[in-house]
C-alpha cells in the first residue's frame, strides 16, 4: 500500500466541482425528511454535516480520475452516503445497492424513486447476497472489510476496477488488489480522516 499526501478542501468546493446543477440538494432534502421516520443518519447531524458526508463520498474521485461507470455496487448503504452523492453526480449505468436492515432498505428506494434513480435495493447481508454480475466500482464505508468480504469484493470486480473504502485499512491480505491511501482534512471543521483506492489487476 502506498501512502499518498494529505488532500485539504472545503465541501462547498467539491460538490460545486462534481455537482455544479446542486442535485445532491434535493437527496439531503429527502433524507432529512425520511431521517424522522427512521433513523438513517444521527438526528444531531446538522446541514453543514450532511454537506460535509456528500463531499467526502465524492473526494476519492479526486484520486480515481474519472466519474462514468457501467456499473456500481455500495455496500452498507445505510442513509444512502456514499451511493447517492455518487449516483447523482456521476454517468453511472446500473447500480446496486446493499442494505441488510430492510426499514433502511424500503427509505432507500423510496428516495431513489423520488430523484429518479434507478437502482436495485437488496436488503440483505453482502455475505449472503447471490450476484453474478461484476462491477466497475464498488464503494464500502463504515463495514469494516474483513478479508472474506475482501475477497468476495475481489471477485465481483471487473479487472481495472475499483474499490473505495471510506477510512485507512492496515495489513491487507494478498487477494489481487493493488492499494493507495489518502488522507485528507476538511475544512474549516479540520481532523484528519482517510480512504483508501483499491484496483483489480
Amino acid at each position: 500500500m502506498n501512502h499518498l499526501s494529505s488532500l485539504e478542501f472545503t465541501p462547498q468546493t467539491i460538490l460545486a466541482k462534481y455537482d455544479p446543477e446542486s442535485k445532491i440538494k434535493q437527496y439531503l432534502t429527502l433524507l432529512k425528511a425520511e431521517n424522522q421516520k427512521i433513523n438513517l443518519v444521527s438526528r444531531e447531524t446538522s446541514d453543514a454535516d450532511l454537506e460535509r458526508l456528500a463531499a467526502e463520498s465524492l473526494l476519492p474521485f479526486e484520486a480515481i480520475g474519472h466519474c462514468s461507470f457501467n456499473s456500481y455496487l455500495d455496500i452498507g448503504s445505510g442513509g444512502g452516503f456514499p451511493a447517492f452523492p455518487i449516483l447523482m453526480s456521476s454517468k453511472i449505468g446500473k447500480a446496486t445497492l446493499i442494505e441488510r436492515t430492510k426499514k433502511k432498505a424500503i427509505a432507500l428506494g423510496r428516495m431513489a424513486g423520488n430523484l429518479g434513480l434507478k437502482i436495485k435495493v437488496l436488503d440483505s447481508n453482502f455475505e449472503e447476497c447471490q450476484i453474478s454480475e461484476k462491477f466497475d466500482l464498488i464503494t464500502l464505508r463504515l463495514v469494516r472489510p474483513t478479508k472474506p468480504l475482501l475477497k468476495k469484493i475481489s471477485q465481483l470486480l471487473k479487472t481495472g476496477g475499483t474499490l473505495v473504502y471510506y477510512s485507512d485499512f492496515k495489513d491487507i491480505p494478498e487477494i489481487g488488489l493493488e492499494s493507495d491511501s489518502y488522507s485528507y482534512i476538511s475544512i474549516p471543521q479540520g481532523g484528519t480522516k482517510h480512504f483508501t483506492v483499491f484496483v483489480k489487476q
